[in-house]
């Protein structure tokens, strides 16, 4: 069994790794220290859930019999909905475990893969060398809520970079998901590379050679996420949080930027855009101009703007989460009343 995923009902629970058959009874210090701390690590995970308590669960996704992809389940005890949340380009899941929770108590189940080449997913790490492969892995999670709720509406949720990649995935699957959340997307960015790192990611990039530089991703203060001190403490200390990325994954998320751009105008799906008032990582005025023009029924219900004036880009660390969380599945639940499962 995977040590990313909770045993099936019908297997025996987990247990805490301890001495094996044979072994010597007197172990020493190091050994024994070394026990006891796989014991805290293990047990939460061999302690079920009561009927009426969110299930979590770290799992891995085969995608197309080669990658896996490890990811969040958040398990409602009584779902009327599911949310696929995507994380940005620095963070992990692991950044929004409260929020994933708060939805799953409130009626959502949430899928919360992290991208390929971050977080838990050790591969190539920091690279990706075609975006078309992301929309594969979402077409991968899509299948498997499907299979597991068949009957229950999908909303897309992606922040920052996620939010990017969430507008992309509809307007190249349109109709796909019951409704989008665009949480300070990543679709006009008040941070860049420097011009000396632009002409090395055209260069390594356009002359497709093997061997990719790493570059440091443009947000190098913890304070652009957050004014919390204990939150920027620990995004700084998080060994999962990526700091550099290829040349090659720049080229492929400006590729991004462009099929965005230019395919916004197909979306279906209703959309929810959430705004940081005082976000220094993308431009909001931007963002939503671009949205206005772009979307179809941007004049409508179908396109509401919810803005936190005092907040900082990541909303997950706002003391207000709750009311953010609480937004989110008031929105949700008036489209779930009239929306129509997709085809």
């Amino acid at each position: 069994m995977s040590l990313w995923s909770f045993p099936p009902r019908n297997e025996a629970p987990c247990r805490a790794p301890g001495p094996t058959p044979g072994s010597r009874r007197g172990l020493n210090f190091r050994r024994a220290r070394r026990s006891a701390s796989l014991l805290l690590l293990f047990l939460p995970l061999c302690v079920p859930a009561a009927p009426n308590q969110v299930r979590v669960q770290l799992q891995k996704l085969e995608i197309n019999n080669q990658t896996h992809l490890a990811y969040r389940k958040y398990t409602s005890p009584t779902p009327r909905g599911v949310v696929l949340y995507l994380h940005g380009v620095q963070s992990h899941s692991g950044w929004y475990r409260m929020s994933g929770k708060m939805l799953a108590e409130r009626g959502y189940t949430v899928y919360a893969p992290d991208r390929r080449g971050t977080g838990l997913n050790e591969r190539d790490r920091g690279h990706l060398q075609n975006y078309e492969d992301l929309i594969a892995d979402l077409d991968a999670f899509m299948a498997r809520i499907h299979a597991d709720y068949p009957d229950l509406p999908v909303y897309l949720l992606g922040v920052s970079w996620g939010g990017k990649l969430a507008l992309l995935y509809e307007t190249m699957r349109p109709g796909q998901v019951n409704g989008l959340i665009l949480s300070t997307p990543g679709i006009s960015a008040k941070v860049d590379l420097s011009l000396w790192n632009k002409l090395k990611v055209f260069y390594y990039s356009w002359r497709r050679r093997e061997v990719q530089p790493e570059i440091p991703i443009p947000i190098d203060r913890a304070s652009l996420f957050t004014d919390d001190p204990k939150w920027q403490n620990w995004i700084e200390q998080d060994p999962q949080t990526l700091r550099k990325a290829t040349a090659r994954f720049y080229w492929e998320s400006r590729k991004m930027d462009k099929a965005v751009r230019r395919g916004t105008k197909k979306a279906e799906a209703p959309v929810l855009l959430l705004l940081a008032g005082r976000d220094e990582i993308v431009n909001n005025e931007k963002i939503n101009r671009f949205l206005t023009r772009k979307l179809p029924g941007s004049e409508t219900d179908r396109y509401q703007v919810i803005e936190y004036p005092s907040a900082r880009h990541t909303l997950e660390f706002e003391k207000n989460l709750k009311a953010v969380v609480g937004d989110m599945v008031r929105w949700m639940d008036l489209w779930n009343s009239g929306a129509a499962k997709p085809e």
